[in-house]
């Protein structure tokens, strides 16, 4: 609990500093930097030379791809029933396919499950979100956005896009211990990832982008927040058969609220990037309370048909 009161802290003392207006408006930049090149790397870093990849793990992380291209379908499916324009629809689905897993979920996962859970969760945001996110939503925005990409030039953004790296350094080093005092300075840069993290995604909050667009947010996060981990737990239930710590945690990855480097990419791309901002501010908080729910309900007093998974 001292934990979850933390994370909620550290939104409000982002969401705060902004409002005070001590600080430039593009200060939240300074924290995404640190989060994306220092620490989600060292939490890689540290939590993936140890992890076992077993097939419940590669299964979670299946999952979320399959979220994503549900979303896609859903989205499309909108734009060609006259719902949404073709730009609502890229941003839509860019929106609700992908889970803030790594800069909400891992610091939520450490609140919720300790570094147990965390080390599950870094697995599935890696092997999940970050595959989803690279070899498949970057593509896609491209597509609906008009936009020439060339294989070259992607492979070398991903190639040199650092939690990559680490996930490559992390799978080179496999089993191996560092001396203590790398092993330590990783810890420390790691343990900053959730306070950081949340900071930034407080800063981005803004109410005001709700205006105007109530309908879809809620058929948006519906589908992000509640349908999301609904067919996740389903699709885990029928092929595991029962309902343990790497199903917990691949529910509540799949429960985030969306992914902020998504919404930025759709406002990049111009792809109804009020809809994304939208969602955002009202997703994120919410998963601070929806995800943990998932979470619970899946426990030892969840549940009675879910309960006695193995981890």
């Amino acid at each position: 609990m001292a934990n979850l009161i933390l994370l909620v802290l550290c939104f409000a003392i982002g969401a705060g500093a902004r409002r005070w207006g001590n600080l430039p408006p593009d200060s939240h930049r300074a924290l995404n930097l640190w989060v994306v090149y220092v620490s989600l790397p060292a939490l890689v870093l540290r939590s993936l030379r140890f992890a076992s990849f077993r097939p419940a793990l590669l299964l979670g992380a299946v999952a979320l791809w399959i979220v994503f291209l549900l979303a896609v379908v859903a989205s499309l499916a909108a734009r060609k029933g006259g719902l949404l324009t073709p730009r609502e629809a890229g941003g839509m689905a860019l929106a609700t396919g992908l889970g803030n897993t790594a800069f909400v979920g891992l610091p939520l996962l450490e609140a919720l499950g300790g570094s147990e859970a965390v080390a599950v969760g870094a697995v599935i945001d890696q092997f999940g979100s970050f595959v989803a996110f690279s070899f498949l939503a970057v593509p896609f925005a491209a597509s609906q956005s008009g936009e020439k990409l060339s294989t070259k030039t992607y492979l070398g953004r991903l190639v040199r896009f650092p939690p990559m790296m680490a996930l490559g350094a992390a799978l080179l080093l496999r089993g191996v211990t560092l001396p203590s005092a790398v092993e330590g300075a990783i810890g420390r840069l790691a343990d900053m990832l959730s306070p950081l993290a949340l900071a930034s995604v407080g800063w981005l909050w803004n109410p005001r982008a709700l205006q105007g667009r109530s309908g879809q947010v809620a058929v948006g996060l519906l589908g992000r927040l509640l349908v999301a981990p609904a067919v996740v737990l389903m699709l885990l239930w029928l092929i595991r058969g029962e309902v343990g710590l790497v199903e917990r945690v691949t529910v509540v990855q799949a429960a985030m609220g969306p992914m902020v480097t998504a919404v930025v990419m759709a406002a990049e791309r111009d792809l109804e990037p009020g809809l994304g901002a939208a969602m955002l501010a009202l997703g994120v908080p919410l998963s601070l309370v929806t995800a943990p729910l998932w979470w619970f309900a899946l426990g030892p007093c969840g549940i009675p048909l879910l309960n006695g998974g193995s981890p």
